[in-house]
């Protein structure tokens, strides 16, 4: 094992919540103080677990992704590393110093320009005068917002405090980095410019924790990834495997999606056999998947799109079949609806997939959008092929000459003599 960077153990934070007491008329509430209107909250309380009892070790110039559900505890977690909060239970030990961008403006005064926050944030991480200036000009190059250095930031847009303040956590040289969704403020072009100078800090030792919805971006540049669900640690490996298990965790409809939705009762066939999780296939077989969709009598036909949807591990769109691209007009209506997709060859590498169906129908009464619970596609076989189509093919050769065979052909194509 090597340098230990980040070590947490039975990390937790729990928050508080406030249960208020009904009241009973609106009428009068502009006349109440705050202190009195503070009185109105019962002093019984609810508990939430941001975090709970993580534990988890990071070596130095590992970079490491952190992938949950919106509310799943990540923010929270690169506080408490970060000590912007403290922790209820449990400890992190950090060794290093850290650069941290949590949210647009995090540790920037909004009265003071972009030059004195780059040399207070330095000052901040502990460094002098001198090591600061050495690093500016890259700083201010890299953030594309010279004209506007000496304005104060209060001034800036989102997307300038985002290039700022990536340029001063990354190129002051800490020896951790933590960054939150920070980066989708930036453009496209922002983006991949932090990617790139991301990639290679771990070459440098500089330990890199990161947090992004871009999973093609975390798979690229983390080769290890973290699942939070529920405040807890769900999974902790390679990054192909996390993202899978991030899009199971996906999945799993919480109890007012169906409603939120609108998604109809519906039933799933592979093949003609009912699935609920997964279902194995090989390359270049037949695929059949069939959708029973039941409608209630008062429904009014209408037209839909069905989407068929296959990606790689990784979030990557291995296949995406629409009925509308291809002319075929699908209908549902009132009772039972029948939905078929058939792939004749179904060229994909072996590994794991997920497949699920997307319905859109934009021209009846109540417009709809539902998506299918996403299954686990297992395509069985030899795994060291990198792409991801495996079209059916053969290798052949046309012999021209005379080729002697490999037995007979002298190493490295030199003769016994030496002489080429």
């Amino acid at each position: 094992m090597g340098q230990i960077a980040i070590s947490a153990v039975g990390l937790s934070k729990q928050y508080r919540i406030p249960e208020p007491k009904p009241v009973d008329a609106l009428a009068g509430l502009a006349s109440i103080g705050p202190r009195k209107l503070i009185s109105r909250w019962s002093p019984a309380r609810r508990i939430l677990d941001a975090v709970a009892d993580l534990t988890f070790t990071i070596e130095a110039g590992e970079a490491v992704g952190l992938i949950g559900r919106n509310g799943a505890g990540k923010s929270t977690l690169l506080k408490l590393l970060s000590r912007v909060t403290r922790p209820s239970a449990g400890y992190a030990d950090v060794y290093g110093r850290v650069g941290a961008l949590l949210e647009v403006g995090t540790g920037f005064h909004p009265e003071l320009t972009g030059r004195e926050n780059t040399f207070l944030s330095g000052a901040i991480l502990g460094m002098s005068t001198r090591d600061i200036s050495a690093r500016f000009d890259e700083i201010v190059a890299f953030s594309e917002i010279a004209p506007f250095i000496d304005m104060p930031v209060k001034h800036y847009s989102s997307g300038m405090y985002a290039r700022l303040g990536f340029a001063v956590a990354a190129f002051l040289k800490p020896d951790i980095l933590i960054v939150d969704e920070i980066l989708a403020v930036g453009d496209l072009s922002f983006q991949a410019k932090c990617l790139a100078h991301m990639r290679g800090l771990p070459k440098n030792g500089t330990t890199v924790l990161f947090v992004s919805h871009n999973l093609l971006g975390m798979a690229d540049l983390c080769p290890r990834a973290m699942v939070l669900a529920d405040g807890h640690l769900e999974f902790d490996g390679p990054t192909s495997e996390a993202v899978g298990i991030y899009r199971q965790l996906l999945a799993m409809p919480r109890a007012t999606n169906a409603a939120v939705l609108g998604r109809p009762s519906h039933e799933l066939r592979i093949n003609g056999r009912p699935v609920e999780a997964s279902i194995e296939s090989g390359p270049n077989e037949r695929l059949l998947v069939e959708l029973d969709v039941d409608e209630p009598p008062e429904t009014l036909p209408a037209g839909i799109e069905l989407n068929l949807v296959i990606e790689t591990s990784d979030g990557r769109k291995a296949i995406h079949l629409r009925n509308d691209l291809d002319g075929t007009l699908l209908r549902i209506g009132p009772g039972r609806n029948t939905l078929a997709i058939e792939i004749e060859d179904l060229a994909l590498v072996p590994g794991a997939y997920a497949l699920w169906l997307r319905v859109v129908g934009l021209h009846g009464a109540t417009p709809t959008i539902w998506d299918t619970e996403r299954l686990i596609l297992q395509v069985t076989g030899d795994q060291r092929l990198e792409s991801v189509t495996q079209p059916r093919y053969r290798f052949a050769q046309v012999v021209h000459s005379e080729i002697p065979s490999l037995d007979q052909r002298p190493a490295n194509g030199i003769g016994a003599s030496g002489d080429p």
